[in-house]
Parts: structure tokens; C-alpha cells; sequence
């Protein structure tokens, strides 16, 4: 009877032991790391460093954040993309999460199938203006000019298969004109081209334009979001241009690898949005230019969906590609 009492007890164990070993941990157990796939000083960047103290107070572990600036999205969101599929690394993920999906053709991974969307944080309006030298008082009337003068028209972008380059071209799809892409390294350069008269129009992300719109370096056209924004209550949407479902935003999201368990994802999910309810947290994003705008993780991901087909219009009408 000893004899049976011991193996039973043996028996039931080995079988606690195999239950607790196919257990996972909970949820965070280590540090989580979150990867930045740019320079410091960008959306994507303050994103991150924004939210992460906040994650890191409510997870009760810390949230280190990692730049990984080199191969850009390529590089970041492949790390992410190919980590353990337990939540601990997260990305700060932009537009280029749907642009790289049709823009680079010999990526590592999918993007859409290799990360797993948590939240969307904000929008960034982007702005189309002119130079001053540029006879263009309305969309239309840029439209007509650029009709009339096929392939003479140019604008400035901040590189090929960023937003606002491919913004530029879903105009140039839309109203059907040929103008000239003249791609710049950084917005700087690109809106000093603008400004010198060196190029006719560019769409750039909102918050750097406005200096220069207030001093009468830049002329507003059109913002391309679906309503007006604040900061420019008499500057005109695209849709009320004439351009009707003509939207592009920048935005900054997170995201993590796929295949992460639905509770996990769920739970950063909850937290984001508490974050983000938080009046210090909300002011320090309006400040750096970013509309709050969140998204859980279902409708981030159906939003992520419909910026890829939009992307993949900018990318086909452009001809750019990224071996």
C-alpha cells in the first residue's frame, strides 16, 4: 500500500510539473523593449517616449526604448516582427508599417502578417502648400496650372516612399497631372526648396509648416484630412477641394509581433487608453504636433488595412520601389 501511495504521489508530480511547465508566465515577466525604428526627435520616436514610462508604471516592469534608426522600418519592425510572440517588444509603428507593404520588394518579413496591431495614438494632419512664387491660390486653381503646364511643375518631398512623398502623388493620381517629384534629405531642405522657389508645392506633415505659413513663407492650400484643423480653421480639406475620400495623415501606433496572445495584446491595449487619459500624457502629445486619435487593436488593424490599399495607389502611380 506505501508502495502505491508513493507512486501515486510520484505520478501526480510529474503531471503538476508538466501542467506548470506548459503554464505561461504572466504577463509582463521581464523588461519590455520598445523598438523606434528612427532618429530620436521624430513622431515615432516621442511616441514612445511618452507612453513608455506610463506602460512601465502600470506593467510594473521596465519599458526600454531602443532606436534602431539604420534600414528604418526594414530593420526595426523586422527585430520586432521575429521576436518571441509573448508582447515584451513592441514598435513604434508610423505609415511606414503600410507603405513598406507594397514600397519594399525584398523585405524579410509582412508587415501586416508579422505584426500584430495594439493601438492606434494620434494622427498628424499633413498640409499641402505652395511657394509664394507659385500662382496658386486653391487647389484647383494648382491643378489647372499644372494642367496647363505638363511635366514643368515640381515638388519637394522629404524622400522617396515617405507620406508626404506619396501624398503628393495620390494628388497627382486624383487630379490627373504630371508633376515632378524632386525628393530632398529631411523636411528642412525640402521646405527651404519650397520657400526659395526652387519648387512649386509640397505636402508636409502639419506642425514644422506652420512657422512658415504665419510668416508668409509657405501658402496653405489644403490640409488633407477629413475635417479642418484648428490650427488652420480657414485653410480647406481636400474633400472640400474637390477631392472627395482624399485622407492622408500621419500617425504613430503600436504594435507588437504577431501571433501574441489575444490577452496580452488586449491588456496593452487597455493600458494604452488609460495612458492616453491621462491629462499630462494627452498634452505632452498635442504640444509635439500629434492629434490624439485612439484605436483599439481590432479597428487599428482594420485602419492599418485601408492604409495599405491607399499606400499601395500612392506607390503603383509613382513607380518608387525599394529592392
Amino acid at each position: 500500500m506505501k508502495r502505491c501511495i508513493e507512486a501515486a504521489l510520484a505520478c501526480a508530480a510529474f503531471a503538476y510539473g508538466a501542467v506548470a511547465a506548459q503554464t505561461p508566465q504572466p504577463y509582463p515577466s521581464r523588461p519590455i523593449r520598445y523598438i523606434v525604428a528612427s532618429a530620436p526627435g521624430g513622431i515615432a520616436d516621442i511616441t514612445a517616449r511618452v507612453l513608455g514610462p506610463r506602460l512601465s508604471e502600470a506593467l510594473r516592469q521596465p519599458v526600454v526604448i531602443e532606436n534602431r534608426a539604420a534600414g528604418g522600418i526594414l530593420v526595426g519592425g523586422e527585430l520586432v516582427a521575429k521576436a518571441p510572440a509573448d508582447g515584451h517588444t513592441l514598435l513604434s509603428a508610423t505609415p511606414q508599417v503600410a507603405i513598406a507593404q507594397s514600397m519594399h520588394r525584398k523585405a524579410t518579413f509582412n508587415p501586416r502578417r508579422d505584426l500584430a496591431p495594439v493601438a492606434l495614438v494620434g494622427l498628424i494632419p499633413n498640409v499641402l502648400v505652395v511657394s509664394p512664387k507659385t500662382p496658386a491660390a486653391t487647389v484647383q486653381e494648382l491643378v489647372e496650372l499644372a494642367r496647363r503646364n505638363p511635366g514643368k511643375l515640381n515638388y519637394s518631398s522629404t524622400g522617396a516612399g515617405t507620406s508626404v512623398h506619396l501624398s503628393a502623388e495620390l494628388l497627382k493620381y486624383y487630379a490627373k497631372v504630371n508633376i515632378v517629384h524632386v525628393p530632398y534629405r529631411g523636411a528642412a531642405a525640402a521646405m527651404t526648396a519650397l520657400m526659395t522657389g526652387d519648387v512649386d508645392m509640397l505636402v508636409d506633415s502639419l506642425p514644422p509648416s506652420l512657422p512658415h505659413i504665419r510668416a508668409g513663407r509657405a501658402r496653405p492650400l489644403a490640409v488633407t484630412t477629413a475635417a479642418r484643423v484648428p490650427q488652420l480653421p480657414e485653410v480647406p480639406t481636400m474633400i472640400e477641394s474637390g477631392f472627395p475620400g482624399f485622407e492622408v495623415s500621419g500617425w504613430s501606433g503600436v504594435a507588437t509581433t504577431g501571433g501574441t496572445p489575444a490577452a496580452v495584446i488586449a491588456l496593452l491595449e487597455t493600458e494604452i487608453r488609460r495612458a492616453l487619459e491621462n491629462a499630462q500624457t494627452a498634452a505632452a502629445y498635442e504640444n509635439a504636433g500629434l492629434t490624439l486619435h485612439f484605436l483599439g487593436a481590432q479597428a487599428f488593424g482594420a485602419f492599418w488595412d485601408a492604409e495599405i490599399e491607399k499606400f499601395a495607389i500612392a506607390v503603383k502611380h509613382s513607380g518608387a520601389t525599394m529592392e
